[in-house]
């Protein structure tokens, strides 16, 4: 009998670490939580690189870069550029360090959603530096946009 118990102890021991949660993979996911749309990149270790968010009914989208906030000292302006179509929107630096992240604030319905293409991509540029965003980040703001202001 102590030995079927040891046997059932030690098979559970072995499986604990496969029933461990499953690390975050690269690329988008999106979710609608007390009525904010947050779509979330993240790279390949799991660390969040960027979010698309909107909350009704101010409706605007709100970009947050965690990747630009080093570059992006002293800048008031980004360019947000989804394909061929480009806008430049004011833009602030919160945190410092590694903590520091860009926030861009999209009017509500910005222009440059009207003419997204499935295969464009999305970019943010601050002080001629560039995060182009893994692939889907158009259709991914375009989901956002719909549930936030719902057509």
């Amino acid at each position: 009998m102590r030995k079927l118990l040891a046997a059932c102890v030690c098979a559970m021991t072995l499986a604990a670490p496969a029933a461990a949660p499953a690390q975050q993979q690269a690329g988008w996911s999106y979710a609608y939580v007390d009525g904010v749309a947050t779509a979330t990149q993240r790279d390949d270790r799991g660390r969040v690189t960027a979010t698309l968010t909107c909350r009704p009914p101010e409706g605007d989208i709100v970009i947050t870069d965690y990747t630009l906030a080093r570059s992006a000292r002293r800048a008031t302006t980004a360019a947000v550029r989804i394909g061929a179509m480009q806008v430049n929107v004011p833009m602030t630096i919160e945190g410092r360090g590694r903590n520091g992240r860009v926030i861009i604030n999209l009017p509500q319905r910005p222009p440059i959603l009207a003419a997204v293409q499935p295969t464009d991509q999305l970019s943010v540029t601050v002080n001629n530096e560039t995060h182009t965003y893994m692939e889907g980040g158009p259709a991914r703001m375009r989901e956002v946009a719909y549930a936030c202001w719902g057509s």
